[in-house]
């Protein structure tokens, strides 16, 4: 469980957003943008559908929303310009699969992280107590169990007694098996 929690602590550290140049993740699509864009006078988007790209036609500017299909926003997207300064074309790719939905709630790192540390103290509580208690019932410290054998041996037989006759012992069925 600890494990599992850190896990999932690393994962909402990450944050793909930063890397991708997504802009904003919306209920019904994703934003993104094509950074260093800004100088540029025309943006062309494309889009690629089955290794066949189109361009998206009616967008020049910096962002471009993309519109979910049944929740899930999938695909690669380019975004291409020409810089003023230096007529070199800059190019940007996207590959997007993003899940979205409209009751979705943002969890921040912030939130995570107290989740995670409440659970890990609320368990470690939980543990605490019922070592205390078992502690408290068992009788206070642990005995060490007694020895099975004991520290004197037997003594050895008295030789008063004298071995079974044969010829005054019982002859039933079973005496005389050996």
């Amino acid at each position: 469980m600890i494990l599992m929690s850190f896990m999932f602590l690393l994962a909402a550290a990450v944050n793909p957003a930063q890397s991708q140049e997504i802009q904003e993740i919306k209920s019904d699509g994703v934003i993104i943008l094509c950074s260093g864009g800004e100088s540029a006078v025309e943006v062309k988007w494309f889009k690629d559908n089955n290794n066949k790209e189109e361009e998206i036609k009616g967008h020049s500017n910096l962002t471009y929303e993309v519109k979910a299909d049944q929740g899930i926003v999938k695909g690669f997207y380019r975004c291409e310009y020409e810089k003023t300064d230096s007529n070199a074309k800059i190019k940007y790719v996207f590959f997007l699969r993003v899940q979205v939905c409209e009751n979705c709630y943002e969890l921040s790192r912030l939130k995570a992280a107290a989740v995670i540390l409440g659970d890990v103290l609320f368990t470690g509580g939980v543990i605490f107590i019922i070592y205390r208690f078992t502690t408290k019932n068992s009788g206070g410290t642990q005995k060490r169990a007694s020895n099975s054998r004991a520290v004197n041996p037997p003594p050895p037989p008295n030789p008063d007694y004298a071995p079974l006759d044969p010829k005054t012992r019982n002859n039933a069925v079973y005496s005389g098996i050996r």
